[in-house]
């Protein structure tokens, strides 16, 4: 059913919480249309979406002790690991990455710009954080972050388990110590409110904030049902026009002064939320072993400017758990000779041997996390023009079939010869055993990324990537750069 029929069914039931006019505001709140989908599974227990002003997701993966980047075409990768089981995550407007990191028990910051890992917080008044788990950047270079502990208590040092400020300059100070579990938080109004989650007993709790790091007196703005919503809430997130979305059973949407607006229902329960997006209108939803988005027709809230540099006090010494950079692990693509052409292979396509002797070259290429297959890309050549450039797109269209068969053409130019480049997909004829059997499977959502480049004096090489449609559409842009292409200057192509 999608989301919209969903949300209408729940609101239908929820007699007593939300009027009529709170259940027609949620639908207003998202895309015609649009339905939560799944955009990577396969985890344990996700936590923490961010999305980077450089055009990107990340969002932690905790039991696996990874932070995953996903990119808008949907390609996923590890991006740190271990990651100190990272939990809450927020970028700043620079694309400094800020993290909670609940096992290595510290709070740092991640330059966007080389890399580097800084403390900025690990002990508060010479005792070990407990498990620091979101956080939240102010409008005056400082940080929010809440330090509850889940499961076992055997190596807590701190009495309470609390909520911090790192000033612009580095130096922390405990600004909330008198709820139970705190958990998400949000800096909301232009700086001057503190939200901040008690799921120990459901409640939303808003404080005034008279100036950096200092907080005025909280209330409850909303206390959840517990049949309707069990426990939590968990992770929130804010949208530019100040409402409150809160991680319960579902997305429960608050008001921005916590007046129950309705709630968005997720196939898993959600953990935590937030917007982002080429035009910030997606909400993402981590939750339990998925990653989530929904179009959303709001802007989320704008990022902060920056946050706090480590204070010079701040243990530098990475005595806990060790954490990296997975992009600094391995290069990102290399050079290689096929026949003729010069290719830029992406680092984690495996060449493998050729099956029959008309392959030059074979590569396997990793499955998008939620795919089961990996594709295929299968480099052939032929001299002079290996039976037209024409018939062979034909045949490569002609092998997939169904309603949803979708084909686009396009003709470049590199530095290597010209080149057509064809994108297929629906259900794909997939042959089975030895081609002289000639047996194929209908196998659905498959795509197929054929490029036909044409070298001068040499004759046509024949690059073909197969597979699920969705890790073959994230290979797009990659295949391209192997030969050199450029979609932006391809011209749309028919075949005569």
């Amino acid at each position: 059913m999608p989301v919209r029929g969903k949300i209408a069914l729940m609101l239908g039931v929820m007699i007593g919480f939300a009027t009529s006019t709170q259940a027609a505001d949620v639908a207003v709140l998202i895309q015609d249309g649009a339905e939560v989908k799944k955009l990577v599974g396969d985890c344990k227990f996700t936590e923490g979406p961010a999305y980077s002003p450089k055009g990107f997701l990340l969002f932690s993966d905790i039991p696996n002790s990874r932070i995953v980047r996903v990119n808008d075409d949907g390609m996923s990768s590890d991006f740190m690991k271990p990651s100190g089981k990272s939990n809450g995550l927020i970028f700043d407007s620079s694309g400094h990455l800020y993290a909670c990191q609940g096992e290595a028990r510290r709070v740092v910051r991640i330059s966007g710009v080389d890399g580097k890992i800084e403390v900025l917080c690990d002990q508060f008044e010479g005792k070990k954080l407990n498990s620091p788990n979101d956080l939240a950047l102010d409008y005056a270079g400082g940080l929010y972050f809440t330090d509850p502990r889940y499961g076992s208590e055997e190596d807590r040092e701190l009495p309470v388990m609390g909520v911090y400020y790192v000033d612009a300059d580095g130096k922390t100070t405990r600004v909330i110590d008198s709820l139970q579990r705190p958990n998400g938080v949000l800096v909301a109004a232009a700086g001057q409110q503190l939200i901040v989650a008690e799921p120990n007993k459901r409640e939303v709790w808003m404080y005034s904030i008279t100036g950096p790091g200092k907080i005025g007196a909280g209330r409850v703005i909303f206390t959840s049902d517990m049949a309707l919503d069990g426990g939590g809430p968990d992770g929130m997130a804010l949208d530019a026009e100040g409402r409150i979305y809160c991680t319960y059973k579902s997305v429960v949407v608050l008001s921005p002064a916590g007046e129950l607006i309705g709630r968005i229902p997720v196939p898993e329960q959600p953990a935590n939320c937030k917007f982002g997006g080429p035009d910030n209108k997606t909400l993402f939803i981590t939750a339990r072993t998925s990653l989530y988005s929904l179009a959303m027709k709001v802007d989320g809230a704008p990022y902060a400017a920056k946050g706090p540099r480590p204070a010079p006090q701040v243990t530098r010494s990475d005595r806990r758990i060790p954490v990296r950079l997975v992009a600094d692990e391995k290069p990102v693509a290399e050079s290689k000779k096929v026949g003729d052409l010069t290719l830029t292979v992406p680092a984690d396509w495996k060449e493998q041997p050729p099956a029959n002797r008309l392959r030059l070259a074979q590569f396997s290429i990793p499955a998008i996390t939620g795919d089961k297959d990996p594709g295929e890309l299968v480099i052939s050549f032929f001299q002079g023009d290996g039976g037209g450039v024409d018939p062979n797109l034909k045949r490569w269209n002609d092998q997939f079939t169904g309603d949803n068969k979708k084909i686009k053409l396009a003709q470049g130019e590199c530095a290597q010869g010209t080149y057509h480049f064809s994108d297929v997909s629906g259900t794909y004829l997939k042959p089975i055993g030895p081609p002289i059997a000639g047996k194929k499977e209908p196998t659905p959502d498959y795509r197929s990324l054929g490029i036909i480049l044409q070298v001068k004096d040499k004759g046509n090489y024949f690059l073909r990537l197969t597979g699920p449609d969705r890790t073959i559409a994230a290979a797009a842009e990659k295949l391209r750069q192997m030969i050199g292409g450029d979609e932006k200057k391809e011209k749309a192509y028919e075949i005569q």
